[in-house]
């Protein structure tokens, strides 16, 4: 989805180019032409290429969408939960973005271990000045804005896992850039976390009997068959 965004974004700048570019030229190669003449020529070619480049940089910059925000946020949790395969020793399995049967929904990452299975799910709140805490009601806030909704998502998207692959699913939320309290937080039965802090909390989870490295390595062949890759 935020390769579509970025696409269409794109598309939209080149069609203002078509026009914008012409138009900006010609008055941009009469002050070069000008200053060069009270100058020299290379005093105007400086002038001329500056302003071209910052037409160039203000019709390409990119807009961003919370869409593209999501993605990249994905993508370092993506390289944190790594070092769990690379240096696991066959104790641990992470699936990336997977669809989850019969809807549009999708997993961010799903970790199988000796903890059982981990359904994480990336946020990317970027505000560092807004605090993320729980009411006295125990319900998730960032900032002024509530988080319930997103809660229930993801305690929706765990169940839905269960049911798909047969085994219990712990929802965790790993948030980008807003701070979250030391130890994390826990709201409606899901944890969140600093994702920094991820790759810790999954390791100091309590283990679960049965999980060895066969029934880990069975656990992620059938969730790779049962929850594909989104499209």
């Amino acid at each position: 989805m935020a390769d579509t965004i970025r696409a269409e974004e794109r598309r939209k700048q080149h069609r203002t180019a078509a026009w914008a570019l012409p138009v900006t030229t010609i008055p941009t190669a009469i002050a070069a032409c000008l200053t060069a003449n009270v100058t020299d020529w290379r005093a105007g070619s400086v002038v001329f290429i500056i302003a071209m480049m910052t037409v160039f940089r203000r019709l390409y910059r990119s807009k961003g969408s919370s869409w593209a925000a999501g993605a990249a946020g994905e993508r370092r949790t993506r390289r944190i939960l790594a070092p769990l395969v690379w240096f696991g020793f066959g104790r641990w399995a992470v699936l990336h973005d997977r669809q989850i049967p019969r809807s549009r929904a999708n997993l961010d990452h799903l970790v199988i271990g000796r903890c059982g299975l981990s359904y994480v799910d990336t946020k990317s709140w970027r505000s560092r000045s807004s605090k993320v805490r729980l009411d006295a009601r125990g319900s998730l806030w960032y900032g002024r804005y509530p988080q319930q909704r997103a809660v229930a998502t993801v305690v929706w998207e765990a169940q839905r896992a269960a049911e798909v692959l047969g085994y219990p699913v712990r929802p965790v939320i790993a948030v980008h850039h807003a701070a979250i309290p030391p130890g994390g937080l826990v709201s409606n039965g899901v944890t969140i976390v600093q994702a920094t802090e991820l790759r810790r909390h999954l390791r100091s989870l309590p283990r679960e009997p049965g999980w060895h490295r066969r029934r880990i390595r069975a656990a992620a062949r059938l969730a790779n068959v049962r929850l594909r890759p989104a499209a």
